[in-house]
């Protein structure tokens, strides 16, 4: 009896059931119904950066102070398997995708030219996750070895585990997500919103590196943002991370920033290949912090 009255007074239980039942019943709307959302494959890049869970605000609010600011575009997701689904139908035959997101298995490997998947040889199993200096000598590699292909980077960073100089980092939340721990109180949630700012201070900087080491025209973005206590019109319950299907501000309003570096590449179809997966994807998933 002890047992049963611990578990349901755990008030991330009852987050999550409101959250599956009437959150997403409430506010739940299909891509197809979101003709604001930027369809990333057809908008106009050479080498697209896609940081995972990035605010609008706070990617501005720490970018390079020689960057442009970036706009505020709408992501078609409010997390990363939305984004894939409402993103990649067609031919990709001119795109290379380099991923540190195990996420990234989803995709059909056929439509890309290739698809590296970096979370298979470089996850760092200290850490929890592929760190950005690795991402941004793989997506720097991609560029040498497919000089007439389009780049599409899709890094972790900022999404927890948060990488940087908090006492957060990694996995100091033990094996629950952080934003579990926030609804059941065990986590300050300003503390969580710090330690994922450092971790984007801390991923920028190699960001910039790939800015500055490719050429043609470069696109910095995320797949969708995060939530640290917002709540969307009329819902009183304060939202943290980034449940499916809610397409409040916070959750699908990211950056854009564009850069021009030298010439635009010249970007050739080829042959489209597949790249299996062969690592314990729900392993990966669980490190970032997912329910599978």
């Amino acid at each position: 009896m002890t047992g049963i009255l611990e578990k349901y007074s755990d008030r991330s239980l009852w987050y999550r059931a409101a959250e599956k039942y009437l959150l997403r019943k409430r506010y739940y709307k299909d891509g197809n119904q979101n003709p604001r959302g930027v369809n990333v494959m057809e908008s106009d890049w050479d080498t697209l950066i896609v940081l995972d869970a990035c605010r609008y605000d706070s990617f501005n609010k720490y970018k390079p102070d020689y960057w442009p600011s970036a706009l505020p575009v709408r992501s078609r997701a409010a997390n990363t398997s939305t984004f894939y689904l409402r993103n990649f139908d067609g031919d990709h035959s001119d795109t290379v995708v380099v991923t540190a997101n195990p996420r990234t298995t989803q995709l059909r490997g056929g439509a890309f030219h290739d698809i590296i998947p970096v979370f298979e040889d470089d996850w760092d199993e200290d850490r929890g996750t592929v760190m950005p200096d690795v991402m941004a000598e793989r997506t720097i590699e991609a560029h040498e070895m497919y000089p007439d292909k389009r780049i599409l980077a899709h890094w972790i960073q900022p999404h927890y585990p948060f990488v940087g100089t908090s006492s957060f980092e990694t996995h100091a939340f033990d094996d629950d997500a952080v934003f579990l721990k926030i609804q059941r109180g065990n986590v300050d949630p300003d503390e969580a919103r710090h330690a994922y700012e450092e971790c984007l201070q801390t991923t920028l900087p190699y960001v910039e590196d790939v800015v500055e080491a490719v050429s043609g025209k470069i696109v910095v973005s995320a797949d969708h943002g995060n939530a640290f206590g917002e709540s969307p019109p009329g819902w009183p319950l304060p939202v943290y991370g980034h449940p499916q299907g809610v397409l409040m501000n916070e959750l699908v309003t990211v950056p854009w920033m564009e850069v021009v570096n030298g010439e635009r590449r010249t970007i050739t179809s080829g042959q489209r290949t597949r790249t299996e997966a062969s690592t314990d994807v729900e392993e990966r998933l669980q490190d970032l912090g997912y329910r599978t």
